[in-house]
């Protein structure tokens, strides 16, 4: 190996005539370089967003969503266990509805009615309160800011709630009450800012007519690594009646989209790395043709068409190394910097966040190096055959 690696890195250095080859050896350093940037930077992006908004989701709903089978079944017996347990941190019961709301000026948004108990509203979900808020006498509402910002309402204002049509009075009309905005969250999340508003249980049971037990309970863990150990052990003690869903299963679409939006992201960026290993050939075959006379040499001396392959694959892992090297350094450096200074900035009222996410993992960094060692690797074969059919009398007389 010694002696592949030697002769490689005397071919690499190259001496005269070797100008062609060092500037295609270059390119392909570069193309490496930026192929394998690119394929890191957008893994890194695409698991900033992902990881945010799954802690979005878990924040909003919890960890483990408790629902009834049937709609008979009570909750409040398997809530007062589950409260109680040592490995679950909090729980929330709620009942949830889709209706309407109506504010200035006869302004209508449809939005799904969760009715909590708003006094554990601040330490169970994961929102921020745009002021202090007031207590009011009437019945009130907790919005989000989008939605009070299309509905032109603020903190202190009166809003008219309606109920589904399944949930309608003797006669057949919707329910109607008037209500208070006491408070005003932001989510950071589109459809929890626009279309998620909070009521009391009370107001729960006066809008939702036919509704009477509650529709679940959602449950915050200590320790989320135990998660799949919880819910197995909760499927056992509540397995005839009730059923049992984490985070993922609720969201199980949205995880494979963003999983399958990941594969397609590296998959067009493996383009850039088979462009770059395509002139990575054309720089060994070039190396080659200077070479040839070498080449010739090393053959006459006794060198195994095995060794000559051995010595192109070097020198073309010592070409595709140092851009693949180069590449995982700076992006590596970029996400560090990004974490911690922030030098890439977002629009926070598209985003709702005011710089770029970058999350690199273990895993990535070792997928991006087998998807470059792979290319490098394809590249030298196909460059090694050629050497491998040089007439050693001819190249012998071959002139440089």
């Amino acid at each position: 190996m010694k002696f592949q690696l030697m002769i490689a890195k005397r071919f690499m250095l190259g001496g005269r005539g070797s100008g062609p080859s060092r500037l295609t050896g270059w390119i392909s350093i570069i193309g490496m370089m930026v192929g394998t940037f690119a394929m890191i930077i957008t893994l890194a992006v695409m698991n900033g967003f992902e990881k945010r908004v799954i802690n979005k989701l878990i924040g909003f709903e919890g960890d483990i969503r408790i629902t009834a089978i049937n709609k008979h079944t009570t909750l409040e017996q398997a809530y007062n266990k589950v409260k109680n347990d040592a490995s679950i941190d909090k729980a929330m019961l709620y009942k949830e509805r889709i209706g309407m709301i109506i504010g200035r000026d006869d302004a209508k948004r449809m939005a799904t009615f969760k009715a909590v108990d708003l006094g554990g509203l601040d330490t169970f979900y994961d929102i921020e309160f745009i002021n202090k808020g007031m207590k009011t006498s009437n019945p009130e509402i907790i919005i989000g800011n989008l939605l009070a910002q299309r509905l032109n309402v603020d903190i202190g204002d009166q809003l008219t709630i309606m109920s589904p049509i399944d949930q309608s009075n003797f006669f057949g009309l919707p329910q109607m009450i008037d209500v208070t905005v006491s408070r005003i969250f932001h989510a950071q999340v589109l459809d929890f800012d626009d279309r998620v508003v909070f009521i009391s249980p009370d107001v729960g049971n006066r809008l939702f007519l036919r509704k009477k037990n509650y529709d679940g309970i959602d449950i915050r863990l200590v320790d989320r690594k135990n998660l799949v150990d919880i819910k197995m052990q909760l499927e056992k003690t509540f397995s005839d009646h009730l059923s049992i869903k984490t985070w993922e299963d609720l969201h199980r679409g949205l995880i494979s989209a963003m999983r399958v939006e990941r594969l397609g992201a590296l998959a067009v960026l493996c383009l850039i790395i088979l462009v770059a290993s395509f002139n990575l050939v054309s720089t060994l075959v070039l190396v080659i043709i200077q070479k040839i006379r070498e080449i010739a040499i090393l053959r006459a001396i006794g060198t195994s068409k095995i060794n000559i392959k051995k010595i192109i694959l070097t020198q073309g892992f010592l070409i595709g190394g140092i851009g693949v090297v180069i590449g995982i350094g700076m992006s590596m450096a970029l996400i560090f910097i990004q974490n911690q200074y922030g030098i890439i900035p977002l629009p926070a009222d598209v985003y709702f966040i005011n710089q770029l996410p970058m999350v690199i993992t273990t895993i990535d960094l070792l997928v991006v190096l087998i998807i470059a060692i792979f290319f490098v690797l394809f590249s030298g074969l196909i460059a090694s055959k050629r050497a491998t059919i040089i007439d050693i009398r001819e190249s012998l007389q071959w002139e440089k």
